[in-house]
């Protein structure tokens, strides 16, 4: 990561200057915005080595992650990852490119497709979501304890629960 000014600088300088944006609320979505930068950059690492863009990463992992047959129409898994649908199409033609889905006829709705992980696809997703893991642990147990870690991981499920609810 390119090195930038801390997250305690900038609040510091907060205070100093500008002591109504100094509050408790401004560091966390300061804190979270920078570890995202961080999880995105080594997650970027990670992924690279399986030629998996984020992109393509969400998308192995989430029909990875579905019970058999593992497959989803475009319109659900996009539903699933923070891509534009545009983006969408262009990530599932190179995962089929690549032999890592497979896209088949939706008898149900002739407009659309099932996507469905392949063999290939659900080897690459397990491997690289290793990868990730091993990054995310090594990334959150330089900074936290294990029960630091299970109590943000608790408090950051409590708060995405209670607005993506509303």
């Amino acid at each position: 990561m390119t090195e930038k000014i801390t997250v305690s600088e900038i609040l510091k300088q907060m205070k100093e200057n500008w002591h109504e944006a100094a509050v408790p609320e401004t560091g966390v979505m300061l804190g979270l915005i920078r570890l995202n930068d961080i999880v995105v950059e080594s997650t970027t690492r990670a992924i690279a080595e399986y030629g998996l863009t984020q992109a393509a990463f969400e998308v192995l992992v989430t029909l990875r992650s579905l019970p058999e047959p593992q497959q989803l129409t475009p319109t659900d898994l996009y539903r699933f990852i923070l891509i534009t649908s545009g983006g969408m199409t262009k990530v599932l033609k190179q995962l089929e490119m690549h032999g890592l889905i497979e896209r088949l006829i939706n008898k149900d709705d002739q407009r659309s497709k099932f996507v469905r992980l392949t063999e290939a696809g659900g080897i690459c997703a397990e491997r690289s979501m290793e990868a990730v893991s091993k990054n995310d642990k090594k990334i959150l147990s330089q900074a936290l304890s294990p029960s630091q870690i299970s109590q943000l991981g608790n408090i950051l499920l409590h708060a995405l629960n209670n607005l993506e609810s509303e």
